[in-house]
């Protein structure tokens, strides 16, 4: 499903599709994990297999079916992705979160288990279920362009979009995705069973100045800040990984 088109014609914007899964997974390989300030604080950016993991991570959400991607309208290319995460607030205290389970069962690498685990950790500071009194959302979870197609807005549109997006599942998929889809690769995966609810927010923790400009552009309202430099992996906290003791994180949300 096509959802916008640049005002210059070079890029359009879609729902993640079988026929750009596999384009998507480079840029989250080739971006995200080598540029993302958590991935570097905990060496993701150097280790190839906790890449891999994360890979598994973002086709576990793509089954969910509200994952975008920015398309090159003369080449086809994947230039840019957001991997979106249907999130349902858990029925108890002790009931993990899906971040939790996913670091705890399929992480075999301490990087990869590492940056999930910031995921949970920061996530659970701010009950965002609570404070906007609902019980689904949708998380922009992995966002990311190619190097070469920066400074042109493109995850500005993705963010954008996955507002209208969420704000349309109610009615329905909008371009839902099976595990065949995926191919043999991901066949483990779980087939997503159809939710309850529908989202309510839109909510994401946002890692880089980028990310935070793109949230404060959009209106999301920020709940929480927090120090890269509390999170150490290996010896060290990601703000040295990073070079950048100022580093910080927002938990950050808007409602639909």
């Amino acid at each position: 499903m096509e959802w916008y088109t640049t005002d210059n014609g070079k890029y359009r914007i879609e729902s993640l599709s079988t026929k750009t899964f596999e384009g998507a997974l480079n840029v989250i390989r080739e971006s995200f994990c080598q540029n993302e300030y958590v991935c570097i604080g905990c060496g993701i950016n150097k280790n190839a297999a906790a890449a891999e993991e994360l890979l598994e991570l973002c086709a576990d959400a793509a089954l969910d079916g509200v994952s975008l991607v920015a398309v090159a309208s003369d080449t086809g290319e994947v230039v840019a992705v957001t991997f979106n995460k249907i999130q349902v607030q858990t029925s108890s205290a002790s009931e993990k979160a899906f971040f939790e389970i996913f670091a705890e069962e399929r992480c075999k690498e301490a990087a990869s288990r590492s940056l999930i685990q910031f995921m949970a950790n920061v996530d659970s500071r701010c009950n965002l279920f609570e404070k906007y009194g609902v019980d689904c959302s949708l998380e922009i979870m992995f966002l990311a362009t190619l190097r070469e197609h920066r400074g042109l807005h493109l995850a500005r549109h993705l963010c954008k979009i996955s507002i209208e997006l969420a704000k349309k599942i109610r009615h329905g998929p909008i371009a839902p995705i099976t595990v065949q889809d995926l191919g043999p690769k991901y066949s483990m995966l779980v087939v997503r069973k159809p939710i309850a609810s529908y989202p309510k927010i839109c909510q994401a923790i946002w890692t880089s100045a980028g990310s935070q400009k793109v949230g404060k552009a959009l209106k999301f309202t920020v709940h929480l800040t927090v120090p890269l430099s509390e999170f150490v992996f290996d010896g060290k906290t990601y703000s040295e990984r990073i070079g950048n003791e100022s580093a910080l994180c927002e938990v950050a949300a808007i409602a639909l």
